[in-house]
């Protein structure tokens, strides 16, 4: 019985520092992000995925990119990916508080962070956080975009 005490409390523990661990670099990426080079280019009302990778990342390379590419697929212009080396941009990976790759940070159509995934994630949970922070807001004015997966009603 002890151990199984042992290992609940354990495991409450590390449940309990990463999602300190996201919601530091969640607020870390949301200072930076409206000042951030990376995202000078996006169109404003689309929400976006930024990803940071590694040319040596074997999971970057043979699932994540595979899955964002279905992801841009299936949403188009619903959806921006910025992709980020974080070996040829070791500054912008501080900034966002990457400490392992790949890593992808789901911005709401303000440009804003939202959500932040560590390790490959999938096309359902991208899709389903990219509805949730589209749904947080009503597309604005200026978005390019009507109607749509994303858009207004």
């Amino acid at each position: 019985m002890d151990r199984v005490l042992l290992f609940v409390v354990i495991a409450s523990l590390f449940a309990l520092g990463f999602a300190l661990l996201r919601r530091w670099q969640l607020r870390r990426a949301a200072q930076s992000a409206p000042y951030d080079a990376l995202l000078s280019a996006l169109r404003p009302g689309v929400p976006t995925v930024v990803y940071f990778a590694s040319p040596h990342c074997a999971p970057c390379r043979t699932q994540q990119k595979p899955i964002l590419h279905a992801l841009q697929a299936e949403l188009g212009e619903g959806v921006q990916i910025v992709e980020v080396n974080a070996l040829d941009d070791p500054a912008a990976a501080n900034r966002w508080g990457v400490f392992s790759v790949p890593t992808t940070f789901i911005l709401d159509r303000e440009g804003k962070p939202r959500e932040v995934n560590h390790g490959v994630a999938r096309l359902a949970q991208l899709k389903r956080q990219l509805q949730k922070v589209a749904a947080l807001q009503p597309p604005s004015k200026s978005s390019p975009r009507q109607g749509g997966r994303f858009g207004t009603p």
